[in-house]
């Protein structure tokens, strides 16, 4: 009686308490397409993705993952460099050494990983044109991972549905639009390669009766993609518009009402999570991002599914070693902060793009009455005024929004440290003007980029609006 009281306990746990671990954006490059050289050794270099390590990465996830002993892994979206399909057969090989454990995997494709026209291998000092895959061709690769017999299958993209366990039914969904690639190695007059995400209007009718039908059946129904569905921080999808499904905000809230609260993603690679609730706020949809598993903070999801709460708690861990490297999260954050210039690159690149036209014009206002300018006359120019004032500011920020849980730094301090930086700006620019612009700035400048401001700052989303929010990205509670 003591065994059979030991054995429904036993039951009762994996029911009640199923684990799922979530990995993204793997971005995997199978050793077999690369001979050490110059290539792959600039490829690397300076890029957050520690692409040369990836598969050493791979074999660290795979362990982490055996040693969890979740019942599944899913893997949403990314998980090769640029859709080499020597890359896919050796993740597919790491599948199948999590599959020998009893573990399920379950992948959904992302941007990189179907008719990629920059599939490539690194010889030596030189690359080489890779074969790719078709769509079709992802689908057999990963036959016992999302795409087999056990799987319904939607006829117009790589979405699926499946009940790897009983009453959970878990559904990938194709928000890639590689169909719109173009590749010179099958005979196109260029590449072409399209990185957006959006969901079809046949493919999104098709989840939706999959979510209604798993519902009615009293099953609990978990969504995965690759591209954000739920804006992260506000105007995502102004500023980042391929890393959010078109027409994100009408779909959320479809999918949401079909009975999908929960949604897991990547893209970005950043650790993020975002609720958006409809207008009652009696109902949410809460989309989790995984950040790439090759960038620090190298994180996976490990979630325990709680059916009698109707939950999923989640809690999220870090990889912080491999074989080849035991200094894998200083290396990683490393990277990080030398991005900076990359992004103070593109900030003043997006800038000049609307004002450089008019620097000369400006440059004689402020010149009126004798006063002196140091103005910036080209995109160069002004990322290093850009760096010499905000550099700092800037990696701290790009530290804390992919680490996640971005309000547990000091916002004001960094804010105030940003301002510092802008006005120190403007008077190596204009030091004679300086009171005047500074005055300017503070009045009708800042007032406008506030709400974006801190909603990345202190991870907030639709800032002073009904639907405000902030969800916590590392240790959270999500609906089943």
């Amino acid at each position: 009686m003591i065994l059979s009281t030991l054995l429904a306990l036993e039951s009762t746990a994996r029911t009640d308490n199923e684990r799922i671990v979530v990995i993204s954006d793997t971005h995997l490059l199978g050793p077999a397409l690369v001979i050490p050289g110059s290539a792959i050794d600039q490829a690397d270099a300076g890029d957050t993705k520690m692409m040369a390590m990836s598969d050493d990465i791979m074999a660290a996830l795979t362990d982490s993952v055996i040693n969890i002993k979740p019942r599944l892994v899913l893997i949403t979206g990314d998980l090769t460099y640029n859709g080499e399909r020597a890359s896919h057969e050796r993740m597919a090989q790491y599948l199948d050494r999590m599959a020998s454990h009893g573990i399920q995997p379950l992948v959904i494709p992302g941007n990189h990983d179907c008719n990629n026209p920059y599939a490539l291998r690194f010889d030596g000092d030189k690359t080489l044109p890779a074969a790719t895959v078709t769509r079709d061709e992802f689908a057999q690769i990963y036959g016992n991972y999302g795409y087999g017999e056990k799987s319904k299958r939607d006829p117009a993209s790589l979405s699926y549905c499946c009940e790897p366990v009983k009453g959970l039914v878990i559904i990938g969904i194709d928000s890639n639009m590689d169909e719109a690639n173009t590749l010179t190695a099958r005979g196109d007059s260029a590449n072409t390669y399209y990185n957006g995400g959006r969901i079809k209007p046949e493919t999104l009718q098709w989840v939706i009766d999959q979510a209604t039908k798993a519902r009615k059946q009293g099953k609990n129904v978990i969504a995965m993609m690759h591209h954000h569905l739920v804006p992260h921080f506000d105007q995502q999808d102004r500023l980042l518009a391929n890393y959010i499904v078109q027409d994100h905000d009408n779909i959320a809230r479809q999918l949401m009402q079909a009975g999908i609260h929960t949604v897991f993603t990547g893209h970005l690679h950043v650790t993020d999570a975002a609720t958006l609730y409809n207008n009652e706020h009696t109902d949410s949809i809460v989309e989790i991002a995984t950040g790439s598993a090759i960038c620090y903070p190298f994180a996976l999801r490990v979630c325990a599914i709680d059916r009698k709460r109707h939950c999923i708690d989640i809690d999220t861990r870090w990889l912080t070693a491999t074989n080849g490297c035991p200094t894998l999260r200083q290396e990683g954050r490393q990277r990080i902060i030398n991005a900076a210039p990359g992004m103070a690159a593109m900030l003043s690149d997006r800038a000049w793009s609307k004002v450089g036209s008019h620097m000369g014009q400006l440059k004689k206002m402020l010149e009126v009455g004798g006063g002196k300018t140091n103005l910036p006359e080209t995109p160069q120019q002004a990322t290093q005024l850009v760096l010499r004032h905000l550099k700092e500011v800037l990696s701290r920020t790009l530290l804390a929004v992919v680490e996640g849980n971005e309000q547990e730094n000091d916002v004001e301090e960094l804010i105030n440290q940003g301002k510092a930086g802008i006005r120190a700006m403007i008077e190596e620019a204009a030091p004679d003007q300086l009171d005047a612009l500074w005055e300017f700035f503070q009045a009708d400048v800042y007032p406008k980029l506030e709400p974006l401001v801190r909603s990345i700052l202190a991870d907030h989303n639709a800032v002073g609006s009904l639907n405000e929010s902030r969800t916590d990205d590392l240790h959270l509670k999500a609906p089943l």
